[in-house]
């Protein structure tokens, strides 16, 4: 989520990339070496895991915790992909300020959808929620500040069938699900934020994924995969909260201090 509001010990909220930042300087500041790489795959041996980095270099660790997280699934609609970095969003707090005063729409209806909106509105002249759905399905104290907010437009049961614009975002082409009815919203920016799938491609052939995806973990945090702990999004059943996912990591740090001294 680019705002983090449901955190309790930061009250206020703050950005996601901002929190992921302050929680890598604090582990590295207790010993903890971080290397940024791409994992291209997991292999489990008889006492040993193997984890590949892209480029053929890796590590070999007796317990691996995945926390690969999850990615925002895309519209898939014509323009989506051409009009990416001008006008489609994919990082609200890092482009939000561009359209500041213009016009923007918010394709979905979870948390993350109208966190996006609601911080949008204290930029642009106008935020519109598009969801297919009949209703939002974010908690309730999120779709109840959507709604209330004097700068949204909640509009369900819309569908977008394309991003429009040639060298820039210029609008929505929208059909009514209902009716069929068919009209062009003019918009300059486009979040969208119609779900998520979870990063686990690289564990394909290494653990039990679910029909979405998602790590099937027994006990927590263990995966069928003897010293492979799953935690956060990429875990099947989990919740999507900050303190979810701490949770998450706690349990799988007590876990692997365990199999290790074992």
């Amino acid at each position: 989520m680019d705002l983090v509001e449901d955190y309790p010990p930061l009250p206020t909220g703050t950005s996601g990339a901002q929190l992921a930042s302050e929680m890598a300087e604090q582990a590295a500041g207790s010993g903890l070496r971080l290397q940024q790489a791409e994992v291209n795959g997991i292999e489990a041996f008889s006492s040993t895991r193997w984890v590949g980095f892209d480029g053929g270099s890796g590590y070999s660790a007796a317990v691996v915790i995945v926390a690969a997280g999850s990615r925002f699934k895309k519209l898939g609609v014509p323009g989506e992909e051409a009009l990416r970095g001008r006008g489609v969003i994919d990082c609200t707090p890092c482009d939000g300020g561009f359209f500041r005063g213009r016009a923007v729409a918010v394709c979905g209806s979870d948390d993350h959808a109208l966190a996006d909106a609601v911080y949008l509105a204290r930029l642009a002249a106008r935020v519109t929620v598009l969801t297919r759905s009949p209703d939002l399905r974010a908690d309730a104290a999120r779709r109840q500040r959507a709604l209330d907010h004097p700068g949204i437009e909640v509009r369900c049961g819309t569908n977008v069938e394309a991003i429009l614009g040639g060298d820039r975002v210029e609008g929505l082409a929208l059909t009514d699900v209902a009716t069929g009815r068919r009209e062009t919203l003019g918009v300059e920016g486009v979040v969208v934020r119609v779900g998520s799938r979870p990063n686990t491609e690289f564990l394909a052939d290494v653990v039990e994924l679910d029909p979405g995806g998602r790590v099937v973990t027994s006990g927590g945090v263990e995966t069928s995969t003897p010293g492979v702990l799953a935690v956060g999004d990429v875990r099947s059943g989990s919740r999507p909260r900050v303190a979810a996912a701490v949770d998450d990591g706690t349990a799988a740090a007590l876990r692997a201090e365990q199999l290790l001294s074992s």
